[in-house]
């Protein structure tokens, strides 16, 4: 029962996403010509872009990927070509060997033996920009994000071996965290850009501040013993620790309304430093560190905190669970929970606020110029936390060959998530308008379908490069003999 649970809601969330329409979105993000939306990878990351000045009006991305369901023989083209009439039947139900029903997709579990994790994203950068005054480039970040994380959580729980597990067959669950939130930020960009013997150096910051609306987690806080009973209970045979918080404003309304239940700040950092080759372009490689999302959202209205305590084994029956059909029934099932565990329906209730960390993270990124109008990029992103109630962000290892003029840019990525899945993605810029993905297959190659991601921007920025960013453009700065290796580069502002 628990595990099916499970795989119904995720099926409902992969239509939800689809519905909306990617990691990091490195097709932006690497380029030269990036602007302002390079700076969410590291922002100092524009301080090698050939204009005095970017404009961003919108970008969207929509990131959905997990290693615990997914849809057999199936890409995102197949599932929105008849989403309103999509009929999903569930795998462990076929005889095997049975083909579906024409038109249906089937819904199934992985059993590789891996920590299961989840991972969704919806995000916006409105009105955006920045501008250069000499060495100074000073701009404005504007964002709302809708981000869930699941981490950690023990193979045991997958469908298969759960279901196949004898009654009283107990296993240990290690500690795992999971959480959703939804915010929006504005952030004050500043970064400096300086000389080197051999290049350029540059120091970045964004400071943002944050607006919570909605928010739950649940945090599993130390290994405890668990197994599966008859008569669908369950229970622990150890001590166990949970503690866990959710924004309450709209639990009992049939349509969504934003609410702003709190708020928070959070910083972005980072440098960069270029070093000059004889090339055509305007460095020979670029290396970047940034420490991202470094913060926490705050939930003081319409909040509850709970923490489960629970000092000895217990058993569970579940199956006053199954009349569960809403958000508005939630508060009610865990009052019925903390009465069952601590034999008080008040018991678990701790507090009436609580707060999310951030999915942060550090970023390496590296470039090199190939010669022309080419380059090969590439960024490794790794995910930490903060605390117990966090959004966690998975690694990423990619390289990134590219074409890039003012007018054309051709992206392909190349990604390796969370050690897991090896992507290959396209992105592709026509003046103003970029438009890509990270897992350019999940879009139309049919396989076991565990995710995707698509995000686009819309921009303006200088129409014509002055003589100066023509120079940048091509790489040819003015030089004078003497100094060091017998020339000093004269920086224009």
């Amino acid at each position: 029962m628990f595990p099916k649970t499970i795989a119904l809601l995720l099926c409902i969330s992969f239509v939800f996403v689809f519905s909306l329409s990617a990691q990091e979105q490195l097709g932006i993000r690497l380029s030269n010509y990036g602007g302002i939306n390079s700076t969410l990878l590291n922002p100092a990351y524009h301080t090698t872009s050939p204009f005095t000045w970017d404009v961003n009006l919108v970008e969207g991305a929509s990131s959905v990927w997990n290693n615990y369901t997914y849809f057999r023989d199936a890409s995102l083209v197949s599932l929105l070509k008849d989403i309103k009439d999509i009929k999903v039947e569930f795998g462990p139900d076929l005889v095997e060997g049975v083909q579906p029903k024409p038109g249906g997709v089937v819904i199934d579990f992985f059993r590789d033996g891996r920590q299961r994790e989840a991972y969704v994203l919806n995000s916006i950068l409105g009105p955006s920009f920045y501008v250069q005054a000499g060495q100074h480039r000073l701009g404005l970040v504007t964002r709302a994000r809708q981000l869930g994380s699941a981490h950690g959580v023990d193979t045991d729980y997958s469908y298969y071996d759960y279901d196949r597990r004898a009654f009283f067959d107990d296993f240990a669950v290690a500690p795992f965290r999971t959480a959703i939130a939804g915010w929006t930020e504005v952030g004050l960009n500043y970064a400096f850009t300086g000389e080197t013997a051999s290049g350029t150096f540059a120091v970045g910051v964004t400071l943002k501040a944050l607006q919570s609306y909605e928010g739950i987690y649940f945090t599993n806080r130390e290994t405890f013993r668990y197994q599966k009973l008859p008569n669908d209970s369950i229970g622990s045979t150890s001590p166990a620790d949970f503690a866990f918080g959710f924004t309450t404003n709209n639990l009992d309304t049939k349509e969504y309304r934003p609410v702003r239940n709190g708020g928070g700040m959070a910083a972005d950092l980072g440098v960069v430093f270029t070093i000059d080759g004889e090339t055509d372009a305007p460095y020979l490689w670029k290396f970047g560190f940034s420490l991202l999302d470094v913060g926490k959202l705050n939930f003081r209205k319409n909040a509850e905190a709970h923490t489960v305590q629970i000092p000895d084994a217990v058993s569970i029956a579940t199956e006053a669970y199954r009349a569960f059909s809403g958000l508005e029934e939630g508060q009610d099932y865990i009052r019925f929970f903390s009465s069952q565990t601590l034999g008080d329906s008040a018991a678990s209730l701790s507090g009436s606020s609580f707060g999310i960390w951030l999915p942060s993270a550090f970023s390496f990124q590296a470039d090199r110029a190939l010669g022309g109008n080419f380059f090969v990029g590439a960024n490794y992103t790794q995910g930490f936390s903060l605390g117990e109630g966090a959004l966690q962000r998975g690694s990423l290892l990619a390289i990134s060959p590219r074409m890039e003029s003012r007018w054309l840019e051709a992206a392909i990525p190349i990604t390796v998530y969370d050690w897991q899945q090896v992507r290959v993605g396209l992105a592709l810029r026509l003046a103003f308008f970029t438009i890509g993905t990270e897992h350019l297959g999940s879009i139309f190659r049919k396989s076991d379908f565990q995710g995707t991601d698509l995000y686009f921007a819309i921009k303006i920025n200088p129409f014509q490069l002055s003589q100066k960013d023509k120079g940048w453009q091509s790489g040819r700065q003015p030089r004078v003999s003497g100094g060091k290796k017998g020339r000093i580069r004269c920086y224009k502002f």
